[in-house]
């Protein structure tokens, strides 16, 4: 098992700096009105490295959000910085749509040209079921599919198209206040790309099933998280290779008041160790990260009168 060495220890501190997520929402309705898919709570969605569980909630009808998140990390090791970018667009109450681009620029402060473009676009969509076994669960089914595009680095991308549709479901304990279950299986399926690229550390080389069961425990502004995935190629891929990711989190809504930019969007700070069991040796490690949402809305708004409701959605898919 690899444990974290003081420059490692540098590294994490420096992921909490700001790695920065700025959500433009262009059409949401002032205030919190509830969230046709839940309870109005807010709602937390996927934060690369931190919480990964695709949770079952979609974006409000209407609302799009873009997503930048910065490696800050990069300036410690690499030539260049990568960027990634999120569109994501609630169609309906119930249909999500999102788009990434893995973008990447020089830093120019080491030797080498890396350039710079796009390593991948992501495509995705997830559905959620309004009816289907409510009022205890909360569904959605989906997929996201990633293809390699350019001449990136090699190290930032495995060379190969992926296509994962997944299944989501989850739920609140009863007995136990601010506790929700959730599990998740996905599928992914490889077929090689035109682009170089190289494997990292622990991932599957070929076809494999994931099932990660997690919690969600929430505590006024405070979010602990627990996910465990488990990964094989044994059912749908070559060989036999098992892999285990156990992490657990914590992620805070930070106080408006604390940060010089007055906004009407909401900044989550998160925290996680994961441990890593595959093939290629087991490794313990530490990251964070710093997400703000920007509510773009009122710079848009011609007039500061509440606009028109939307029209009512069409019949849920059969």
């Amino acid at each position: 098992m690899t444990l974290f060495s003081p420059r490692a220890g540098l590294l994490t501190l420096l992921l909490l700096a700001p790695a920065v997520a700025a959500r433009a929402q262009t059409a949401a309705l002032p205030g919190p009105p509830p969230h046709p898919n839940g309870t109005g709570e807010p709602t937390l969605f996927r934060m690369p490295g931190i919480f990964e569980l695709e949770m079952p909630r979609t974006e409000r009808r209407g609302e799009v959000t873009l997503d930048f998140q910065p490696r800050f990390r990069d300036i410690i090791d690499q030539s260049y910085l990568r960027v990634p970018l999120e569109l994501r667009w609630g169609v309906n109450n119930h249909l999500e749509l999102d788009f990434t681009g893995d973008s990447y620029l020089p830093l120019g402060l080491r030797h080498g040209d890396p350039g710079w473009g796009f390593s991948a676009l992501d495509l995705g969509a997830k559905y959620a079921w309004l009816k289907w076994l409510k009022p205890v669960w909360e569904t959605s089914v989906g997929f996201n599919a990633t293809y390699p595009v350019s001449r990136p680095p090699i190290e930032l991308t495995d060379g190969h198209n992926h296509f994962s549709p997944f299944i989501t479901l989850g739920r609140k304990v009863d007995d136990i206040k601010g506790l929700s279950g959730f599990i998740n299986a996905s599928i992914d399926l490889m077929s090689k790309s035109s682009t170089p690229g190289n494997y990292g550390r622990n991932e599957p080389h070929g076809k494999s099933m994931t099932l990660r069961p997690g919690l969600l425990y929430d505590r006024g502004p405070w979010h602990y998280t627990l996910e465990v995935a488990g990964t094989t190629t044994r059912l749908i891929g070559r060989g036999a290779h098992d892999f285990l990711v156990v992490r657990p989190g914590v992620l805070w809504d930070v106080p408006r008041r604390l940060f010089f930019l007055s906004t009407n969007g909401r900044w989550v700070a998160g925290f996680t160790v994961t441990a890593t069991l595959g093939p290629d040796g087991n490794t313990l490690s530490t990251g964070g990260r710093l997400r703000g949402e920007l509510n773009l809305t009122r710079i848009f708004r011609r007039s500061p009168s509440t606009p028109a409701p939307d029209p009512p959605d069409p019949p849920p898919w059969p």
